[in-house]
């Protein structure tokens, strides 16, 4: 699963993200140019807020800095997409090219049931869902405040997984050094009780 990540490199900035329509639509409106090769997005500098404030607004985050995630789990969602792919919660959840390419699955989502399709005619063929459930993995925490999850939160068609993930070698020494620190510090306070 493709993350979100922006970077700066020779002057420009680089960015990645799942595959998403809007970010797309918006990309090119920046000025932005797609790098097929590593498949990111590469703006001038001088964009920079307004690259940022894009990402705030479609993904919850930036990419500058790690961000934590978790899964949604979403039942029996229905949805058409004319000549397009079905998207949700700014994520691509399947999509098809033509009446007859069946649809295929976006990044990072796990398909549990439901019926996922292409059809309508050669030139008018969509993209088509019905009574899908499945899950979005890797979903930044910071997205799941927008109106639209917390609505569908609260309709009880979607719901938060939180994965716990296992945390590096250099994770768990640094924060071994924090607690030893810690540890010092009150020995000292209680020394001088």
């Amino acid at each position: 699963m493709k993350t979100i990540n922006l970077k700066k490199e020779n002057g420009m900035l680089v960015v990645a993200t799942p595959y998403n329509s809007e970010f797309v639509k918006k990309a090119k409106d920046l000025g932005g140019k797609w790098d097929a090769k590593n498949s990111t997005w590469v703006f001038d500098e001088s964009v920079e807020d307004y690259v940022k404030q894009t990402l705030l607004d479609i993904f919850g985050v930036t990419g500058e800095a790690n961000y934590e995630t978790c899964s949604l789990i979403v039942k029996n969602f229905t949805k058409k997409a004319p000549q397009r792919g079905v998207d949700l919660f700014s994520r691509t959840i399947a999509i098809a090219f033509g009446r007859d390419t069946g649809a295929k699955l976006g990044d990072g989502i796990v398909w549990i049931d439901g019926k996922k399709v292409s059809d309508g005619s050669y030139k008018n063929w969509n993209t088509y869902i019905e009574n899908a459930t499945f899950e979005i993995q890797d979903f930044p925490i910071e997205r799941t405040k927008f109106e639209d999850v917390q609505k569908a939160i609260s309709e009880g068609w979607c719901e938060i997984k939180i994965v716990k993930k296992q945390r590096t070698r250099e994770e768990i020494e640094a924060e071994i050094a924090n607690l030893k620190n810690r540890l010092s510090e009150l020995e000292q306070e209680l020394s001088n009780c």
